[in-house]
C-alpha cells in the first residue's frame, strides 16, 4: 500500500501542474478527490494513534504526527494554488463539496453499521429459535421415553 503522504505529494504535483497548464478544476476531479482522500487518511491515522490507549512517544506516533503535518501543509499549498488561480470563492465551494462528501460517507458508514447490527440481531434470533426448538423437541422426546410411549 502506498504511503498516504507520498500519494498526496504526487497528487498535489499533478494538480499544480494541471492548474498551471490551465486545466479546469472539474477536469481534475479524480486527482482532487484522491488528494483529499490521502489528506483525510493521514489525519485519521494520526487521530486514531493519538487517541489510542497504547499511544506513547514512540516512532510510529511521531510518524503519524509528521504525516498529519505534511498533509496539512499540502492542503494549504492546494488552497494557495486554487485561490491564486480561481479565487477564494472557488476554494470555498470546493470545501463545501468536500464537506458534503464527508457527511455522505459518514451517513453511509452509519447505515452500514445499522445494517450489520440488524443482521447480527437476526442471526441471534434464529439461533435462539433453533436452540429453543431443539430443547422443546428434545424435552418432548425424553418425556415420551419416560412415559413409556416410545422405547429407546
Amino acid at each position: 500500500m502506498v504511503d498516504p503522504i507520498t500519494a498526496v505529494s504526487a497528487t498535489l504535483a499533478t494538480i499544480s501542474g494541471g492548474i498551471k497548464a490551465g486545466k479546469q478544476l472539474y477536469a481534475m476531479k479524480n486527482e482532487i478527490v484522491s488528494f483529499f482522500d490521502g489528506v483525510d487518511d493521514a489525519k485519521a491515522k494520526h487521530a486514531k494513534k493519538k487517541n489510542s490507549i497504547f499511544a506513547g512517544s514512540n516512532e510510529e506516533g511521531l510518524a503519524t504526527y509528521f504525516d498529519a503535518m505534511a498533509a496539512k501543509d499540502a492542503e494549504e499549498n492546494l488552497r494557495e494554488l486554487i485561490v491564486n488561480s480561481r479565487g477564494l470563492s472557488s476554494y470555498q465551494e470546493l470545501q463545501n463539496i468536500r464537506k458534503e462528501i464527508r457527511q455522505e460517507r459518514k451517513a453511509a458508514e452509519a447505515q452500514r453499521q445499522l445494517e450489520r447490527q440488524k443482521r447480527a440481531e437476526a442471526a441471534l434470533t434464529v439461533a435462539v429459535i433453533v436452540v429453543a426448538a431443539v430443547a422443546l423437541f428434545g424435552g418432548m422426546y425424553l418425556f415420551a421415553i419416560y412415559m413409556g410411549w416410545l422405547s429407546f
